[in-house]
């Protein structure tokens, strides 16, 4: 089978969330698919059978060659404003909806002029329908994004009494596929913040904010309560990750506002540092482990509400990290779950000093967060993560072969096609198909030809050639037909194994329809045995008299006539 994998972000040595997770997705999911992972840009980045390669956003011919060799596809939900083609494609569409793009662009869009707003709000939620309508499976990374999809799909006519029938929470249509986490803890590969940065000494404690400076986020509530902590921990360093987006996205505008905030407050690189550099993915445990506690504050809205538990907030489970989060989202409610942070009610500058101050100064406390947080780690690896995904997977198999124009050719007047069947797992298939090719290698059975070497070899040669083999020969020519007829006798069954797995998932949806109407049946039979006992009993009393004896000489045990 082969999955082909698309990201609408760079993937490479510097990349931001929705990079990472499908780089990661792409590493796991090669072990159960022949992979191939494509990105705006070339990719930096190697990883054991993954390919990789790069695409021109928008442009649908560059995704043509692709598509024409996948037998299924994982895109990002966004890829479907650019590349509405992927809609119509006939694979199984795996959509990633991790990121709601409508809350998300109500808040980046923010401060734009209303009418640009309310533009991009009606191309959002058209590209939300968009998506409903063409997925196969849908991965949201929360149960609390699963209500709101389910929500969406509903409106839009997806949830079905079939889909119900077969799949009562529908889990099939759309999974829960948290952020992950890397299985091996982390370990050092070099200098991180210590040593790099001028004003931070060996022993200062370290408050990381391992994050873009987003529009949505709250570092100008925690810069104000740095003076604060600064009283009480007077060699207190608060570092921000803020280097500039490596895939080129709009500039925030609260990158400048936190400076110039530190600024005005007199602790720009003495208590506040700004690290201008996007740290590499492979180098991001340096930073972490240099680290003494992690802050992550948002404001109150709706992508807040509604975000993905974010890869920094994974990372503090990875390297054991105390942190301190905003209330309200589902990394908070995790923390209070499982205890690996401290939980404040948003924009609460009293709040977030005195949390602060808790954890750097009390070491019992920063190593109970800490031990919480790694113990919850391994239910946060990528391979974990990816079950629902390797289940879909080995859910299905490839579909036959499409001339080009029908898998390749985008009619954007054509509807959007509805979703794709789910048929047979693959991977018993790919271990039968090996030992096929094995068994069609070593059935022959070959004559004795060793070669002659000198007097003793010739000897040999005259004892095989004129007494064994023609011994041998009728034996191994009867071993070799039977080796070719159960060798093709195998073959055959394989062939028929392929002709009833089509067979049978052709008849799915019939048998699941027989099912309910069996289940409708047997209803209607209760009834109309009540109804009959209620008539018995009407004419005869209560209870009903027995069958007449000539009825129970007619029958057996259990009842049956005989």
């Amino acid at each position: 089978m082969h999955l082909l994998v698309i990201s609408h972000d760079v993937v490479g040595q510097r990349m931001a969330g929705p990079g990472i997770r499908v780089w990661e997705l792409a590493r796991v999911l090669s072990f159960y698919a022949k992979v191939t992972l494509l990105a705006p840009q070339p990719i930096d980045l190697v990883a054991p059978d993954v390919r990789t390669d790069h695409f021109v956003m928008g442009n649908h011919a560059s995704l043509t060659a692709y598509l024409r060799q996948a037998d299924v596809i994982l895109a990002n939900g966004f890829l479907l404003e650019s590349h509405p083609e992927l809609a119509q494609a006939p694979q199984p569409l795996i959509l990633d909806l991790y990121d709601p793009t409508l809350l998300e662009n109500i808040e980046l869009f923010r401060n734009a002029p209303l009418p640009e707003r309310q533009e991009r709000t009606r191309r959002d939620v058209e590209l939300l329908n968009r998506q409903l309508a063409a997925g196969d499976l849908f991965l949201c990374a929360t149960e609390r994004q699963r209500d709101l999809y389910l929500g969406a799909l509903m409106a839009a006519g997806r949830i079905t009494p079939e889909e119900s029938d077969s799949d009562p929470l529908l889990r099939s249509m759309i999974a829960v596929v948290p952020f992950g986490l890397p299985a091996i803890p982390p370990t050092r590969t070099g200098s991180g913040i210590r040593g790099v940065l001028t004003g931070i000494d060996r022993d200062d404690p370290v408050i990381l904010w391992n994050s873009g400076l987003w529009d949505w986020l709250d570092p100008l509530t925690l810069i104000r309560a740095m003076p604060q902590v600064v009283d009480r921990v007077p060699n207190a360093r608060l570092v921000f990750m803020a280097g500039k987006h490596p895939g080129g996205a709009a500039p925030m505008r609260l990158p400048d506002m936190a400076r110039a905030l530190a600024s005005d407050l007199n602790l720009l690189d003495r208590h506040v540092f700004f690290y201008e550099t996007w740290v590499p993915y492979t180098d991001r445990a340096n930073f972490l482990l240099d680290s003494t506690i992690a802050v992550s504050l948002h404001r109150q809205h709706l992508e807040m509400a509604y975000a993905a538990i974010r890869s920094r907030v994974l990372d503090y489970l990875w390297a054991g990290l105390p942190a301190v989060l905003s209330n309200g989202d589902s990394a908070a409610a995790l923390a209070r779950e499982h205890g690996f942070a401290l939980v404040i009610p948003p924009e609460d500058q009293e709040a977030i000093a005195q949390a602060i101050i808790t954890l750097l100064t009390s070491d019992a406390k920063r190593n109970e967060l800490a031990a919480r947080a790694r113990a919850l780690a391994p239910q946060y690896t990528w391979e974990a993560v990816a079950r629902p995904i390797i289940a879909f997977l080995s859910s299905i198999r490839a579909p036959k072969e499409r001339a080009p124009d029908q898998r390749s050719t985008y009619d954007a007047e054509q509807p959007i096609r509805a979703a794709a069947p789910v048929i047979q797992r693959q991977t018993s298939h790919d271990h039968r198909n090996r030992a096929l090719q094995t068994l069609d290698i070593t059935w022959r059975l070959s004559e004795l030809t060793p070669p002659a070497q000198g007097r003793l070899g010739k000897v040999r040669n005259f004892f095989l050639d004129r007494i064994v083999w023609p011994m041998l020969a009728p034996l191994i020519a009867r071993q070799r037909d039977h080796n070719a007829a159960v060798n093709h006798a195998i073959y055959a069954m394989a062939e028929y194994q392929d002709h009833l797995s089509n067979e049978l998932n052709r008849s799915m949806t019939a048998v699941r329809l027989l099912s309910q109407q069996t289940r409708d049946l047997a209803g209607h039979v209760v009834e109309l045995e009540e109804a009959i006992q209620n008539l018995r009993s009407a004419i005869y009393g209560d209870p009903p008299p027995p069958p007449p004896m000539a009825d129970i000489d007619s029958r057996s045990n259990d009842g049956a006539p005989q």
